[in-house]
């Protein structure tokens, strides 16, 4: 086990291995490994006994025992439903959902437009992100039959490899992201991102440049209600990142005004072409996760966006992630096929806060919060 990530603030812990479930370590490879939640890691893969077939393989995390189900398939990619133990399959254009604990198929579609990236919004919906549209297949009783479009894509996603897709729970905002290769740097190793915002209420998009997106519900300490919160990051090579964290509307009575932070997020001169590739929020404890495509996880606190730390979770990328069930940690997936634990030592990250940073004030928060997530 690789214990590199370990260190004075952070844990970096190994739960398992996926080629002791029947998926060799060499075959998981992105995008092949999808995570939707806690609960659920679905694989699609190689049969190791006959090498020509495809088989989708999900294993169960909430088990004390994690137990794979395996079953062949000609799908070029699968995802597990959040909660629900519903395995989404895509073939192209053609979608189809079934249920494996009653062993039956319950939905199927076929698009017209090109699918270029899918994911599960929430245990519902399915978001599709076509050529020119991005649609929405509602599978709830009062749902639709078939993907409906939702809203148009950006002409900035145009040269983009579509790599998320999110809602906030509110279903009110929506954010799709793109990669690219920046030319224009004068360096072919420059990766940049676009996130297209949309606005279910105005009817609106917005695009900003950012290379990983997230939404979460968070409640300010000077605040009574909860608001949606989109957090997104983006670093131009050889320069430090910035977070974005912007409270989205509407306004709750009782909140005060909506607030935005940018702050700046530190990489060390030898992560020159390493930049964020996903973003994790604990809102429990108020804090940000940032996973590099080098296998950094830097750590910032989500009222402030300040940076508080930061380690070394893999040697390899960490390509997929999801929160744990209580919030407290986050969950990962690197390229080796090792599921990995990521939480933070909270005694010692609230020390390092008061009397090396010099943040009374969040440390102060931190530790009310620590203690009532117990």
């Amino acid at each position: 086990m690789d214990r590199a990530g370990d260190g004075p603030l952070m844990s970096i812990q190994q739960v398992f291995q996926l080629s002791s479930y029947g998926v060799k370590s060499e075959q998981v490879t992105f995008p092949r490994v999808t995570a939707s939640s806690h609960r659920w890691i679905c694989c699609r893969h190689t049969s190791k006994k006959k090498k020509r077939d495809n088989c989708v393989t999900a294993i169960n995390l909430t088990r004390r025992t994690p137990r794979a189900l395996t079953w062949p398939c000609s799908a070029d990619s699968a995802m597990m439903n959040p909660r629900k133990p519903w395995l989404a399959l895509k073939a192209g254009k053609h979608f189809q959902i079934f249920n494996i604990v009653a062993e039956k198929q319950l939905y199927r579609c076929t698009m017209k437009d090109e699918v270029q990236y899918w994911s599960w919004l929430n245990d519902d919906v399915i978001g599709i992100v076509g050529s020119k549209f991005i649609y929405h297949w509602d599978l709830s009783p009062l749902g639709f039959s078939c993907p409906m479009k939702a809203f148009p894509r950006h002409g900035r996603l145009n040269f983009c490899q579509i790599v998320g897709y999110k809602a906030d729970p509110s279903f009110r905002w929506f954010a799709v992201l793109g990669l690219y290769r920046d030319y224009e740097d004068g360096d072919s190793n420059s990766v940049s991102g676009v996130v297209q915002i949309y606005s279910a209420t105005a009817d609106r998009s917005q695009c900003i440049d950012a290379q990983a997106m997230s939404f979460a519900t968070y409640r300010r300490s000077d605040n009574k209600n909860s608001n949606s919160v989109l957090i997104i990051v983006n670093r131009q090579a050889s320069l430090q990142g910035k977070l974005h964290i912007i409270e989205l509307g509407p306004y709750l009575d009782g909140n005060c005004c909506l607030t935005n932070h940018s702050e700046q997020v530190n990489f060390d001169d030898d992560e020159r072409y390493d930049f964020p590739v996903s973003v994790q929020v604990s809102s429990s404890h108020g804090l940000v996760y940032i996973l590099t495509k080098m296998g950094r996880v830097k750590l910032c606190d989500l009222e402030t966006g300040t940076f508080l730390s930061s380690c070394i979770a893999s040697h390899l990328t960490v390509f997929t992630c999801m929160p744990d069930t209580d919030g407290r940690r986050i969950l990962g997936v690197s390229r080796c096929g090792r599921l990995l634990s990521m939480g933070v030592k909270e005694k010692a990250l609230v020390s390092h806060v008061r009397t090396v940073l010099k943040r009374p004030a969040i440390a102060d928060r931190l530790e009310r919060t620590f203690s009532e997530t117990l």
